[in-house]
């Protein structure tokens, strides 16, 4: 018995992994969505400053940063397309770019392309801006999470020079976001990083971490669980950086932008860190 019903698992999973992405979600599928949005943004609670005006975001597509990544960087979500209250209307159409390891996942995948989400490559990157979508990308990515620190937001961005290219090339310009609050959404415990220290030393681990594409780690949220702590997210949406269209962008150009992005992400954390209830804290960026 065990074995047939290992075996049908399995074969579930396989046929839901054969089911296309591009399938229209069905409608009590879009009410769950938009209904999990929605109590999203009332349990931590979530609150969204737009420091432009809405005309500010009105001629796209756009290269939405935000940061930071920490554990799970779920505040991103409120680009998605079932997350809309609020969003100009130059937004709208934003897809949330992702680890493509998430869109292998029986279900889940499903759940994530229906809620805007498309793999992290540079054909998606730049075919998305070419069809006029904005994109929403954590730039640190998961390599931030070598970095992150109890007590401190950090930031991983000085050699992130692919996601400003990409911008230069399209003139889409340069969206800076930073999210109050996620980083404490999950506690962790970065495996052979944190427990057992020195095991492994600390180059190879993170050159390891570099070739698997993730670090492996071990997260639990409130009460030990998945779900995470309530702890409330105040979410900055910076002015958009307008950037020439550039198709060769040289290095210097690219790390001249780049460098706006990293400034202008620092006078976010500075200027609001106060109303979001962390007057104390400090941000150091890679």
């Amino acid at each position: 018995m065990p074995r047939r019903i290992a075996f049908v698992s399995i074969l579930i999973k396989l046929v839901l992994l054969a089911v296309p992405l591009r399938l229209p979600p069905p409608s009590p599928v879009k009410r769950f969505l938009r209904f999990s949005m929605v109590a999203a943004g009332a349990y931590f609670p979530v609150k969204v400053v737009w420091e432009g005006k809405e005309e500010d975001y009105a001629e796209g597509p756009f290269v939405i940063g935000y940061e930071p990544h920490s554990v799970l960087p779920q505040g991103i979500c409120i680009f998605s397309q079932f997350a809309v209250d609020g969003v100009p209307p130059g937004l709208k159409n934003t897809r949330i770019l992702v680890s493509s390891s998430g869109l292998w996942a029986p279900i889940m995948r499903h759940m994530w392309w229906w809620l805007g989400c498309r793999p992290v490559s540079r054909a998606c990157f730049q075919g998305l801006l070419a069809k006029g979508r904005s994109v929403a990308v954590c730039p640190g990515g998961v390599k931030e999470c070598l970095y992150m620190q109890r007590g401190r937001e950090v930031a991983y961005l000085r050699k992130r020079r692919g996601f400003v290219r990409l911008a230069l090339q399209a003139g889409a310009p340069l969206v800076p976001v930073w999210a109050f609050g996620q980083t404490d959404l999950y506690s962790y415990c970065r495996l052979f990083y944190d427990w057992p220290r020195n095991l492994i030393p600390r180059a190879a681990w993170a050159s390891f971490v570099r070739r698997i594409g993730y670090v492996p780690l071990i997260a639990w949220g409130a009460f030990g669980s998945f779900m995470p702590k309530q702890v409330p997210m105040y979410i900055v949406v910076g002015k958009p950086l307008r950037v020439p269209r550039i198709e060769s962008p040289t290095t210097e150009q690219v790390d001249d932008h780049l460098q706006q992005f990293i400034e202008a992400l620092e006078r976010l954390f500075a200027e609001h860190k106060e109303a979001a209830g962390q007057s104390a804290t400090t941000l150091t960026i890679y």
